[in-house]
């Protein structure tokens, strides 16, 4: 018997999921954040070739993320409007659009308008590839389905890291850019193809779309959201231009680092969503990898004195930081002490973008000034340590 046979056999009432679902999703969802990953592995290039400054480069995922979490308080009402395929495809598109610009780009101007876009596809991502998954797979597979579709966020970190300097270096950084629109074009065209069209959606009079008050645990995870996103965003859009400037790796060997914390997140991801979901205490994972993240962080501006710590650096925070953030969305989806899930997901995503605003702002900000790298490590530490303080307050609510 088929997977197709076996699945019509346990659930007769239900069409079997259609072919590439979790292929499409998974995709999506790493080109939806390829941006920022993108940005930071060719953060030297831009710098050079534009002649932009650092803080300047840390407003670029600012501008996206804050447009990200300005429009997730409505695209979840959107995707119930529209359907997830066809949100799907107005994400794919958008990242198509985002990357010509920034590809086009000469100047500061045009790129913050390609982030815009990016920004808008990035806030799409999780309801239309979750509504989907909700709408094709048995509730049995969907958290498995999600864990994986997670993951390609971590995938495309990878992909930033290992290709983009390589390409960059064989071309520009602009075709570098450029090779990112036929593929989500092409993403599009499979999903036209193989997805099913979106049901009529059924009247219900509900018109509401800002999420309700969330209660005392959901807001101490959302700042704990905000602490990850913050400390997060800023390594990603600043650690390879750290190794290259402050500690002489070159332009390959930097982008590498990301690809490195692409890697530990996708397996950290898979680990650890597994483990908390048979947690009694969620606050517990939440609580060792934000304390974690303070650790490896610490081993970066460390790297001054002994390189090699850099790569232990962001291995460690690709397994901790990265995986906090898929621990999270957990919680809200195992039960009710955070609230009704779409909301409390929808909180806790706004904290996690209003992170990648204040981080690499922040860090750029700092940067650039007298206290250097060292003073934006310290806001990146800084932040994780909101983020521990914080999972001590869940767990308290939680269990109050």
């Amino acid at each position: 018997m088929d997977t197709q046979e076996r699945a019509k056999a346990a659930h007769p009432g239900r069409k079997p999921p259609p072919p590439g679902l979790l292929t499409l999703t998974t995709t999506s969802m790493g080109l939806s954040m390829f941006v920022l990953f993108a940005l930071g592995a060719l953060g030297p290039a831009l710098l050079a070739d534009l002649g932009i400054s650092r803080s300047q480069l840390g407003s670029l995922p600012a501008v996206a993320f804050g447009t990200a979490g300005l429009l997730s308080l409505f695209s979840g009402h959107l995707t119930d409007l529209m359907g997830g395929r066809r949100l799907l495809l107005v994400l794919l598109t958008a990242v198509a659009c985002a990357f010509t610009v920034l590809a086009l780009a000469g100047g500061y101007g045009p790129l913050l308008a390609g982030l815009v876009l990016a920004g808008a596809a990035q806030a799409c991502a999780n309801p239309a590839t979750n509504h989907l998954i909700a709408t094709h797979l048995p509730p049995p597979r969907r958290a498995a389905a999600i864990g994986v579709k997670q993951s390609g966020v971590q995938f495309g970190a990878f992909a930033a890291g290992l290709l983009m300097p390589s390409l960059a270096a064989a071309t520009s950084w602009r075709t570098a850019l450029a090779l990112v629109v036929p593929v989500a074009l092409a993403t599009a065209a499979a999903a036209a193809l193989l997805l099913p069209r979106d049901q009529p959606r059924e009247h219900t009079g509900k018109t509401r779309t800002l999420p309700a008050r969330p209660n005392r645990a959901a807001r101490w995870l959302v700042v704990y959201s905000l602490g990850v996103g913050t400390g997060l965003a800023a390594l990603n859009t600043y650690l390879p231009l750290y190794a290259h400037e402050e500690l002489g790796l070159g332009a390959r060997a930097s982008g590498a680092l990301i690809a490195a914390v692409g890697v530990a997140g996708i397996a950290a991801r898979m680990l650890w969503t597994r483990v908390s979901g048979r947690l009694a205490d969620i606050g517990v994972p939440l609580l060792v990898l934000a304390a974690a993240a303070v650790c490896f962080l610490l081993l970066l501006p460390a790297a001054g004195l002994l390189t090699p710590l850099v790569w232990i650096g962001a291995v460690g925070l690709g397994g901790s930081a990265v995986a906090a953030n898929a621990v999270s969305m957990v919680a809200v989806v195992r039960g009710t002490a955070f609230g009704a899930t779409g909301h409390a997901s929808a909180l806790v995503s706004m904290g996690f973008f209003g992170g990648f605003v204040v981080g690499p702002l922040g860090f750029g900000l700092i940067a650039d000034g007298p206290a250097g790298y060292l003073g934006g490590w310290t806001l990146a530490g800084g932040a994780f340590l909101m983020s521990v303080l914080s999972a001590l307050m869940v767990r308290r609510a939680v269990t109050a």
